[in-house]
């Protein structure tokens, strides 16, 4: 039986490429990104070391979400940082014309996921992107298999709804 340590160095291999692209998704950041996941993982290796974890990857979610909150609620407001708006739409860039519209096209995805409620945009990002099954992401949000299955279908609505209007 590996030691303790060990197995929280495995939870983390194994998890932190997923909460991070959660978290990246939520606040496009990667610096903001980096540094919730830092909180998400040292909230996790406390209780790691207080209770017994039925489900890491559930719990993980879990407290993710709860720092995207908290890191919400506790903000001021933002100026948009010209060099990462840069960094999306390169002219020098060699990408060709095609991986460039798709790249447009996929920050025009990933605004309009922001800008959808935060249950929503869980739903998309838990199912879509992060390609968690239904009974995966019923162990994060406690609800039956029904209720999530018509979360994501409405999560999925009101994202077409939103690229319509972006």
């Amino acid at each position: 039986m590996p030691n303790f340590k060990e197995s929280f160095e495995e939870l983390y291999d194994r998890y932190l490429e997923r909460i991070f692209r959660f978290v990246f998704v939520k606040v496009n950041s990667r610096e903001l990104a980096e540094d919730l996941c830092s909180e998400i993982f040292s909230r996790f290796w406390k209780k790691y070391q207080e209770i017994d974890i039925e489900n890491p990857q559930a719990f993980l979610y879990q407290i993710a979400r709860n720092v995207v909150a908290d890191y919400y609620r506790s903000r001021k407001p933002q100026t948009v940082n010209l060099e990462e708006v840069m960094n999306v739409v390169d002219i020098n860039s060699s990408k060709t014309e095609e991986e460039m519209h798709r790249s447009l096209e996929m920050e025009k995805v990933y605004k309009a996921i922001r800008l959808l409620n935060e249950d929503y945009q869980n739903f998309i990002i838990w199912y879509y992107l992060e390609e968690l099954s239904v009974p995966e992401i019923v162990q994060i949000v406690s609800k039956t298999e029904n209720s999530v299955r018509v979360a994501i279908h409405r999560s999925l609505h009101a994202l077409k709804q939103q690229l319509e209007r972006v």
